[in-house]
């Protein structure tokens, strides 16, 4: 088996792991502008446990689509160490057959009741549903990959676990011989070009003329699909929508160790 570094594994989530996967995401979103501009008091326990609850359970019931989540593991020296530390996950959605229109093309919207309390809903339904519009437009119902979510835990960058997500993804996508999809954010843009990901399309949302919040000096996504689409305008968070080619399928099956 191939390994993603000395140290990192890759394997499959289990609901032990619910907490731990929650403390990454918004570790690794909260300094975002959106993440700010959604959870304006910061993330309340409420919401934290409505994200929990619906790791392994679609908050939206009707969505069609074989959920998979996977974790990366920092492992022990030895043995003797203990077990693993969970420092990033990955959450993947594939259609394995095309679907009707009438079932992938439904618009989603959240509530305060879905999403927990002292969230802004407005944000939010603006912020994803602008993604989900795109994956629409872009997939249709034919057979495709999703990557949904990748986090990393702020203090274990650099460790190959992000890579070893996204690599764990693109073998499963060319051994099924499907395309695969996401939308990247500024800080995930480079990993996806690494792995073939082509730009395809911009989600441009101007949250200074919507919500008025000023530019702090992180990146919104300025320098991301410019020759697509050019440079973000000033006050603009851009999220890049980006596609990986089908590859003809691989007889090869993808193993828990990555490098």
């Amino acid at each position: 088996m191939a390994a993603a570094g000395p140290r990192i594994r890759i394997r499959d989530a289990v609901p032990a792991d619910a907490g731990a996967i929650t403390e990454i995401n918004y570790a690794a979103f909260g300094p975002d502008i959106m993440d700010k501009l959604m959870y304006p008091n910061g993330v309340s326990d409420n919401a934290r446990r409505k994200f929990e609850s619906g790791l392994f359970a679609p908050k939206h019931p009707s969505a069609k689509g074989e959920t998979i989540i996977k974790v990366a593991e920092l492992l022990p020296v030895s043995d003797n160490d203990g077990p693993g530390e969970v420092v990033a996950f990955s959450k993947w959605v594939l259609y394995r057959e095309p679907r009707p229109e009438a079932e992938w093309n439904v618009e989603h919207l959240d509530t305060a009741e879905t999403l927990g309390e002292g969230v802004n809903v407005d944000v939010y339904n603006n912020f994803f549903g602008a993604m989900h519009r795109k994956r629409r437009q872009w997939a249709k119902g034919d057979p495709v990959l999703f990557l949904a979510i990748l986090a990393c835990t702020p203090t274990r960058h650099r460790l190959g676990a992000g890579t070893a997500m996204v690599r764990w993804g693109t073998e499963l996508a060319d051994e099924l011989g499907l395309p695969s999809m996401l939308e990247a954010s500024p800080s995930g843009y480079g990993l996806y070009k690494k792995f073939g990901y082509e730009d395809i399309d911009v989600i441009d949302l101007n949250i200074t003329e919507r919500w008025g919040a000023a530019y702090d000096g992180r990146n919104w996504g300025k320098d991301n699909a410019v020759e697509l689409a050019g440079p973000a305008p000033e006050g603009v968070s851009r999220t890049v929508v980006m596609r990986r080619p089908a590859k003809a399928k691989s007889s090869t099956s993808t193993s828990m160790l990555h490098e």
